[in-house]
């Protein structure tokens, strides 16, 4: 690929460069999905007290690219404007936003908006409860939100019709992690199962430690990760070969469709 560094391990393909120039030379309409966990726009991790913990807890910390206010929007935009043409007519992109849902310029309801315009129709605000309170001023942070949306003049990719999720996922984050901001891969499992089959492929343009592309080679997705970080990318090729020499633990069928019908039973 040139000027971008490529790894290929297990079915999974790990670039390390920037993900707008990056998906620039992807073809029209060749992803299936994109599930990605950007950054939130509020310099997290750079002397604040996330830092702080992070270090006391032995977590690597450390200013995450383009984590301030305006970088975030111009990196989130432009990756946004390359996903409206390299997803498919039918798809999913799921995007993490803030946790916590306020602050001085919310970035949830930014997030929402920008996804339902050029080229986007936004679909649904799905809530992970992290069960635990995090910081906060006042009001302490337990969830963060993952924003849902697809192509225009398309439908969402929902594998399963039988099913039908809760808008509320709960568990807990990682206590071990690779980075600060870190998504349990089971998680990213249960998304990738309701968005999408055996052998499709999943985007992720802010790659991380690599958590989506664990899940994918669990999964039996090709993952295709972005990753700006030379240590964060480093860490996803480690984590990723590591997932190749492991057991299928999430190769299972999709989660059993939930009951729907409030009056089942009634006469």
């Amino acid at each position: 690929m040139g000027k971008w560094r490529e790894e290929h391990i297990g079915g999974q393909r790990l670039i390390l460069g920037d993900c707008v120039e990056v998906m620039r030379s992807l073809a029209d309409g060749s992803i299936d999905m994109i599930w990605t966990d950007p950054p939130y726009g509020h310099s997290n991790h750079d002397g604040d007290l996330n830092a702080q913990l992070n270090k006391h807890r032995e977590i690597e910390s450390k200013p995450i690219a383009n984590d301030d206010a305006d970088g975030m929007r111009r990196v989130v935009d432009g990756m946004l404007v390359e996903a409206s043409r390299v997803l498919s007519p039918d798809c999913c992109c799921c995007c993490c936003c803030c946790g916590g849902g306020g602050g001085p310029r919310p970035t949830f309801a930014w997030v929402a908006d920008r996804m339902d315009r050029q080229g986007l129709s936004f679909f649904h605000a799905v809530i992970w409860d992290k069960k635990n309170p995090g910081l906060g001023w006042r009001y302490r942070r337990q969830h963060e939100m993952v924003m849902i949306s697809h192509r225009s003049g398309g439908k969402l990719l929902w594998a399963n019709d039988e099913v039908a999720a809760r808008n509320i996922f709960s568990m807990m984050p990682p206590r071990e992690r690779d980075h600060p901001n870190e998504k349990p891969v089971a998680m990213v499992a249960h998304f990738l199962q309701l968005h999408s089959t055996q052998g499709q492929t999943v985007l992720d343009p802010f790659m991380g430690s690599g958590t989506t592309l664990v899940a994918c080679q669990k999964l039996g997705r090709s993952g295709i990760g972005i990753e700006l970080d030379p240590d964060h990318f480093e860490t996803a090729c480690r984590r990723v070969e590591e997932a190749s020499r492991q057991p299928d633990m999430f190769m299972e069928p999709a989660p059993k469709p939930e009951q729907t019908d409030m009056f089942k039973g009634a006469k």
